[in-house]
């Protein structure tokens, strides 16, 4: 065969090839599906971006009839391979092929496991920090795109997304039955306006950037509350930034309900995040104590949360396929941490064992007070997730407990917990073989390795350096 080596693809088909290989690769999708599956796990949630496509990487190189390759020019790639983010100019997204998403789905029916597909990330970011796809750049999702749409009547790019995309699930239903069957749930937003609270309310805690949330227009906002808090003998949802979040949720729920997906057993896991809400507008409890209110137990935010939901969701869909998710990690915050240095880094120290129980007993209470104060906002026995947690015991790898004792206790602890309180949990990654010493806490695979569950580590096939070729070697190791 003669190989023209006089083309070769350009800087972006070499970023998506390089994309899709990691794709491809992260997972096997026999063996450790199957492994999975032998572990007992029978859902997971998969992140995924906002951007799809009916092309595939595989197309970016062909052999032609005279038996030289064809490279796709980088145009072609922008187009078929890519989406443009409308709110950053010169931003483009890497997107996913729908066939690569169809043959997952169909292997994860094949080892008796469904999916919730969670739609992470949307054009433009809808919070900030790493997760939003464009950090760190400023979140626009709000701004650019949903403040033109809502209160000006322009494209809604974010809602017109969510559409499309319950539109090809219908599609997938009939289309690939066996894809359909690996397919439990759909999450239609990610932690949405995540940190939002620092940079509203009466009195924000952050100045020194505007807001990525605006309010919506008075008029919009006073219709919106009469809407939310028809019933005066409850929790009343506040005025504020959020409720440009509750809209949006509340019409994903809308397009959600009306269409094919709940009677064909799909279910919609509707997150929300208590950062989204400025402490200063939440519900105070005088009638509990400091130390009730600690360890991570106050329910101000669930009860608001949980007002929003009784006014958006029916008690029959609350039981059925509507399924509210908050996530929660003992990491975040102080109230919950222990470190190896102990206090103030934590509150407890990795090896005080007495101190440990104490805390870990008081704050894996906060499923039953997830459960209780929801079925206080709305009826006993609706569903309830935490699509994310972990065992980490502190932000920073540099303090948190990395000793075994500790990860299981936080694991085993807050697993009974959620049990006992009908909270179903996702942990936060299966495996991340790169991630250097948070695997510990944070790789369901690596910590099973370390309690003796699972028969292999949470390692890499390459470590730093093996990429490297050899001085003097050609950078493509030919000879």
């Amino acid at each position: 065969m003669n190989i023209n080596q006089t083309e070769s693809l350009g800087p972006y088909g070499k970023a998506i090839k390089v994309i899709h290989a990691f794709r491809a690769n992260f997972i096997d999708f026999d063996s450790e599906l199957s492994s999975m599956s032998s572990l007992g796990i029978k859902y997971i949630r998969l992140p995924a971006s906002w951007c799809w496509t009916d092309s595939h990487p595989e197309e970016m190189v062909t052999v032609q009839p005279d038996g030289q390759y064809k490279y796709m020019s980088d145009e072609e790639v922008q187009e078929k391979l890519t989406c443009e983010d409308p709110f950053y100019t010169g931003v483009r997204w890497p997107a996913i092929p729908r066939t690569f998403l169809k043959r997952f789905l169909r292997a994860c029916a094949k080892h008796g496991i469904s999916v919730t597909l969670d739609m992470h990330t949307y054009p433009g970011g809808t919070s900030i920090g790493t997760f939003s796809g464009v950090w760190p750049r400023w979140a626009r999702f709000w701004t650019h795109g949903d403040v033109p749409a809502t209160d000006n009547g322009a494209k809604d790019v974010g809602r017109d997304i969510l559409k499309n995309f319950v539109s090809w699930l219908e599609h997938l239903s009939t289309e690939d039955p066996l894809a359909f069957k690996g397919l439990r749930a759909l999450s239609p937003m990610n932690e949405p306006a995540h940190l939002a609270g620092l940079f509203n309310g009466p009195n924000p805690d952050r100045v020194d950037r505007e807001t990525f949330l605006p309010k919506l227009s008075d008029e919009m906002a006073t219709a919106y509350l009469s809407e939310l808090n028809k019933a005066k003998d409850a929790t009343q949802v506040p005025n504020g930034n959020h409720l440009r979040v509750f809209l949006w949720l509340r019409d994903a729920v809308d397009v959600f309900r009306n269409s094919k997906l709940p009677a064909l057993g799909i279910q919609l896991h509707v997150n929300l995040h208590e950062s989204v809400l400025p402490i200063s507008i939440l519900p105070k409890y005088k009638d509990k104590t400091k130390e009730e209110l600690d360890y991570g137990r106050n329910p101000n935010a669930l009860s608001v949360f949980g007002a929003w939901w009784r006014s958006t969701t029916s008690s029959d869909e609350r039981k059925t396929w509507a399924v509210l998710d908050i996530h929660h990690y003992h990491a975040w915050g102080d109230s919950c941490t222990g470190a190896v240095e102990g206090p103030p880094t934590g509150r407890y120290e990795c090896s005080d064992d007495i101190a440990k129980q104490d805390v870990l007993n008081k704050c894996t209470q906060w499923a039953s007070v997830y459960r209780d104060t929801l079925e206080q906002e709305c009826e006993p026995g609706l569903l309830l997730a935490s699509a994310e947690f972990s065992a980490a015991t502190h932000h920073s790898v540099r303090h948190a407990c990395n000793d075994v004792s500790t990860l299981k206790a936080t694991y085993g602890m807050q697993v009974n917990a959620a049990r006992k309180a009908k909270v179903e949990l996702f942990w936060w990654v299966y495996k991340m073989p790169y991630g250097g010493a948070f695997r510990n806490a944070w790789s369901l695979k690596h910590l099973l390795y370390l309690l003796g569950v699972a028969s292999e580590p949470d390692d890499g096939t390459f470590h730093c350096g093996d990429h490297m070729p050899p001085h003097g070697e050609p950078a493509d190791a030919s000879l």
